[in-house]
């Protein structure tokens, strides 16, 4: 399985657990890239390999 190249700006709401590109609902992995002095929060789907940022730093 290969990840995808993009990764897409998801802004949270209640909950975030179900990829909406496949419809995976049972969460995601998590990768860190790095972004300046610190780390961006990246999570991906453990199904399709879409990945997802949440603005989440580190």
């Amino acid at each position: 399985m290969k990840a995808s190249p993009e990764i897409a700006k998801i802004e949270l709401k209640e909950e975030f657990r179900v990829c909406p590109k496949c419809g995976y609902e049972l969460g995601f992995h998590s990768s860190f890239l790095m972004d300046g002095e610190g780390y961006r929060i990246i999570l991906i789907c453990p199904e399709c390999g879409a990945r997802y940022d949440v603005e989440w730093k580190m």
